[in-house]
């Protein structure tokens, strides 16, 4: 899984910056957004952009909840299961009856969670808008959950987690951020913790349910070939019944700051290591956070990236090397992903910072630069051409920051971003203090005898966790006959 911080444009601007592609965008030339916005008085807000040069339209809404706002059910998937539930049925409509009115419409539904929202949407021609506002206003207000539908619900959900147990991706990305993040929820999978989810009744989900999806949580957000009047009366009408709630508080904690750095590596049915370098770095409207995202595509995006060149390339140390960073409203991680044979591990790493190193002292080529920031700037292009991609960067902007516009104004900052900028973000951040190292290795190759240095200052730290959430820490070290254990 990649993670990217999403922003879109206009389809027309996109095009027009295409038509150079050797020249680097320019994205103050980008026009303001037209998108209409409104507030009614019980704190449902409404975004609205109207788009004519199609007959389609993206109807979204977004929750302003996800798996870091389940507060006394931390890590049981709270948001994630209201996601898989609530098109199962309503007060009105019949279990079933939501998709097949969709389908029926020439249209697509999904919906997806993540830490800070859960997002559902509803992708159709012009002519069925209205419904499909009145399909998701019902759901958000008035799905039932029923209980057979839950029941089966909770074996789908049983069998995601089977899978994503299977899955050495999805494991060592949940190993990395429980290791980098201590206190924050953002240590908890979206998913939850299978043994806590088990404990959740129907009853928890509906009362979950009911607290957290309120008018003035809530945020409509419509793109495409559509009257905007229409769609802000229609929705003022249908939620004229529902008044604004008072929001449970969510107590989130602080993450405490990380003094040096830490190293997790665990065993797991594969052939290879995949292997995590990380660095906690700030959130998403922090001003170094442009530079961090540059400085992850210098270094590991594509063949003429040095991690690509010089770790798998020239010295064959990788079969897979990359880079990103990961920036939610809060904090977020840098980080550096490499699939490798379990011997290797450490030299990756070796090499990794040898990289990192060059670069906080002679910093990147203006060619280097160039391209990373021209690639940056194509890509979120390139990838928000639709009603829908437009439509999520309206509710992402709003929902992180609050401005409409703040995919022009990241996109401005991103093309004034210097190679002095780079070293300077690189010596900020990317430091040992900061580092967390973890990996997923074949099992057996953690317990093979070491060699030289290694075998005199003792083991790798092993990771054992218990059936109850447990974490037992272990590393070996026969240079004295002591054992010191600390709860």
């Amino acid at each position: 899984m990649r993670f990217s911080v999403i922003f879109a444009v206009c389809l027309a601007t996109a095009s027009a910056l295409f038509a150079a592609p050797a020249v680097t965008p320019k994205p103050e030339a980008l026009p303001k957004t037209k998108a209409q916005v409104r507030t009614f008085a019980n704190g449902l807000t409404v975004i609205v952009e109207e788009d004519h040069s199609a007959p389609v339209a993206s109807v979204q809404v977004w929750c302003n909840t996800g798996s870091i706002n389940e507060s006394d059910w931390m890590g049981a998937g709270l948001s994630h299961i209201l996601e898989h539930m609530l098109f199962k049925g309503t007060e009105k409509r019949k279990v079933g009856e939501i998709a097949k009115r969709i389908q029926d419409q020439g249209g697509y539904i999904n919906a997806y969670t993540s830490f800070d929202r859960t997002v559902y949407w509803i992708d159709i021609p012009n002519t069925g808008v209205s419904e499909a506002l009145d399909i998701l206003s019902d759901a958000m207000m008035n799905s039932t959950l029923p209980k057979e539908e839950y029941d089966k619900e909770q074996e789908v959900i049983r069998r995601e987690f089977a899978m994503g147990f299977d899955n050495p991706e999805r494991m060592s990305q949940e190993l990395m951020f429980s290791t980098i993040f201590r206190k924050s929820p953002y240590r908890n999978p979206v998913i939850g913790y299978l043994d806590v989810y088990n404990k959740l009744t129907r009853e928890n989900v509906l009362t979950y349910y009911k607290e957290r999806y309120v008018p003035n949580n809530l945020t409509f957000v419509v793109v495409g070939d559509v009257d905007a009047q229409k769609v802000f009366e229609q929705l003022d009408t249908f939620f004229a019944d529902y008044p604004r709630r008072i929001l449970k508080p969510v107590f989130i904690p602080e993450e405490p700051r990380q003094f040096g750095r830490r190293e997790m590596n665990k065993e797991f049915p594969t052939d290879l290591t995949r292997l995590e370098l990380a660095w906690r770095i700030p959130g998403l409207a922090n001003a170094d956070t442009p530079a961090l995202d540059v400085l992850a595509r210098v270094l590991g995006d594509g063949r003429s990236s040095p991690l690509y060149k010089e770790i798998r390339q020239k010295k064959g140390l990788a079969y897979e090397i990359s880079s990103e960073a990961y920036t939610p409203a809060d904090m977020g991680i840098f980080s550096v992903d490499a699939v490798t044979d379990p011997q290797n591990r450490k030299a990756v790493e070796d090499a990794v910072l040898d990289i990192l190193a060059q670069i906080k002292e002679k910093g990147v080529s203006g060619e280097a630069l160039e391209k990373a920031r021209r690639t940056a700037l194509s890509t979120q292009l390139s990838e928000w051409t639709t009603m829908r991609g437009k439509a999520s960067d309206l509710g992402s902007n709003w929902l992180l920051t609050g401005n409409l516009d703040f995919c022009r104004d990241y996109l401005n900052a991103l093309n004034k971003v210097t190679a002095e900028d780079l070293k300077r973000v690189a010596r900020t951040y990317l430091t040992e203090d900061n580092f967390s190292v973890t990996s997923l290795n074949p099992l057996g190759s953690l317990a093979e005898k070491k060699s030289g240095d290694q075998e005199k200052t003792g083991g790798d730290i092993q990771c054992f966790e218990l059936s109850n959430g447990l974490r037992l820490l272990v590393r070996e070290d026969a240079r004295l006959p002591l054992v010191s254990a600390v709860g």
